[in-house]
């Protein structure tokens, strides 16, 4: 949406554009912390309800607002929790967004609409299921959303402002990896080990770099997740089967991936998110779905290659719009006690499989020992 001219801005009653509104935004953390979700519900008179989810913890406190032409203020009191809004700028970009800038930090809030926020999960999902679908049956259309799309849209991406290192690491990483698994499927790099070892990787890499996130937040539920992490890493076997199949769509297909260890490791990765980046918890979920229920209900054995086309095309959509993405974020709820949950049922699910794959290599070993 266009900026607003000062002379726009001075003919729009602002304070009433928020008066009974909710409004949200997320901002990226230091390196580490992950990214800190509020949302700010403006209630009657001075009183705003701001509830801010971030690493560890969860606040909820009420301050005091009021609109200053085309600036919007939001006070804490000293003995208040909550001082990220105290000295920033908050201009009011339209009557649905304004700009946060404190600091080196910055993030865009956005008013919320609950049913377009809701229409707009349930878009992501079908819309990754869809489009995974289409990358599984034709060649071209997937040659072109991940061999050309990323280098031809270099420039409105960047155009966008999404400045945090992370964020484009993770968008070409796992672009990177739809690339390798469409050449194991169309062409002789399949036959390779470490084509194979590579498709492997990329997936124990990209949990390794979330373990350490974990493990640097320190908290109780992020280090039972941390765990259940490794445990996800090194149950995974069977790399070396990894191959094209022998039907009209030539899927990347894993046989030794258990339906087990794909729940396992969908606990944990939510759990991650939930943890890390609330504010995009919800939307994980949803890509999270979008690759599960195919390669469990439609084509079995697929996961690796569904977890990645789905993975790249959302963070491919985010940079395409990200406006659009940020402003229909769903907030869950988050506590102490929903916190150490989520977190104990990732170290729970995955000791289980670490038990169940290792016990059965003993069991094997043994046996091997016996007879020889």
């Amino acid at each position: 949406m266009l900026s607003l001219t000062a002379v726009q801005a001075n003919d729009i009653d602002f304070a009433d554009q928020l008066q009974g509104q909710t409004w949200q935004g997320t901002m990226d953390g230091d390196p580490g912390q992950g990214s800190l979700f509020f949302r700010m519900e403006f209630a009657g008179g001075d009183n705003v309800t701001i509830t801010k989810q971030f690493g560890g913890a969860n606040v909820i406190e009420d301050l005091r607002w009021f609109v200053s032409g085309n600036q919007l203020v939001i006070e804490a009191q000293p003995e208040q929790q909550i001082q990220d809004f105290n000295g920033a700028s908050m201009v009011m970009q339209s009557v649905d967004r304004f700009i946060y800038t404190k600091d080196n930090k910055k993030f865009i809030g956005h008013k919320y609409v609950e049913l377009r926020a809701y229409a707009h999960v349930l878009f992501v999902l079908i819309g990754l299921m869809v489009m995974n679908e289409v990358c599984r049956r034709f060649k071209w259309p997937t040659v072109v959303i991940f061999f050309v799309l990323p280098i031809v849209l270099i420039p409105l991406w960047a155009s966008y402002g999404v400045s945090y290192w992370f964020k484009w690491v993770k968008l070409y990483s796992v672009v990177g990896a739809c690339v390798l698994f469409t050449l194991i499927r169309y062409t002789k790099v399949g036959e390779y080990k470490w084509a194979k070892f590579g498709a492997a990787g990329f997936l124990a890499l990209n949990i390794a770099e979330a373990v350490t996130q974990d493990f640097s937040m320190g908290y109780t539920a992020n280090v039972l997740n941390a765990i259940g992490g490794i445990f996800s890493i090194i149950t995974l076997t069977g790399w070396a089967h990894i191959q094209a199949a022998k039907t009209k769509e030539k899927d990347m297909i894993w046989p030794a991936m258990t339906t087990f260890w794909i729940i396992a490791y969908d606990v944990w990765n939510f759990a991650f998110v939930y943890l890390n980046f609330p504010g995009s918890a919800t939307a994980q979920f949803m890509v999270l779905t979008a690759a599960t229920i195919p390669s469990l209900l439609i084509t079995k054995g697929t996961w690796l290659q569904a977890r990645a086309f789905t993975l790249a095309l959302s963070f491919m959509y985010y940079f395409t719009n990200p406006a659009m993405y940020e402003s229909n974020v769903v907030m869950l709820p988050r506590n102490d006690e929903l916190m150490l949950a989520i977190g104990a049922l990732s170290f729970v699910l995955n000791s289980i499989l670490f038990v169940q794959v290792y016990g059965a290599k003993w069991r094997a070993y043994k046996l091997s020992k016996a007879t020889a």
